[in-house]
């Protein structure tokens, strides 16, 4: 009889933890980017936060989603009914910047961000796809993007989010010919 209760016990406490551990996967996160690298103060910042779903071959065009968030600073992504969150820094007044995407599902993310100088709310790109605007991508230094390159892979720039994370991108701005 003893050891059936003390079976029943361990059976519950492995449950108990298990459900736990469940939960705690569960709960929302936070992620916190500094863009840093500003050459100017004209302006937006406009942040995209593309989460590691079926859609991650689009990655970073926005405009190719059809589904896309883009709500003011204080309102949290909603995942359930977009594919990619978009938010803009409207007044920049200093040459480093944050922003915190607040109550994100736990999972694996890519941010992509860019200085939008002319303000039109588009990233800017030239003559066979050259970039026209600063850009920077999460888990990429800005000396590890090629000046012709649009694109990054999104498996290149993915990172883990979990609980609360903080993460800096730093912008390359293309070369003025």
């Amino acid at each position: 009889m003893k050891l059936n209760l003390l079976a029943l016990l361990i059976a519950t406490a492995s449950l108990a933890t298990a459900c736990g551990n469940l939960s705690a996967k569960a709960l929302p996160a936070d992620l916190t980017v500094e863009v840093s690298g500003l050459h100017g103060y004209k302006g937006k910042i406009v942040l995209i936060l593309w989460p590691g779903h079926n859609q991650a071959s689009k990655f970073p065009d926005a405009s190719k989603m059809q589904l896309r968030d883009e709500h003011d600073t204080d309102v949290p992504c909603d995942f359930a009914k977009y594919e990619v969150c978009t938010r803009k820094i409207e007044s920049l007044q200093n040459l480093t910047v944050s922003y915190t995407f607040r109550s994100i599902p736990p999972g694996d993310y890519a941010v992509f961000v860019f200085h939008d100088e002319n303000n039109n709310g588009i990233y800017d790109t030239g003559l066979v796809q050259r970039p026209l605007e600063a850009r920077g991508f999460s888990n990429v230094l800005p000396e590890e993007l090629k000046p012709l390159a649009r694109r990054v892979p999104f498996m290149r720039a993915k990172i883990k989010v979990e609980g609360l994370k903080a993460i800096t991108i730093g912008l390359k701005y293309p070369p003025r010919f």
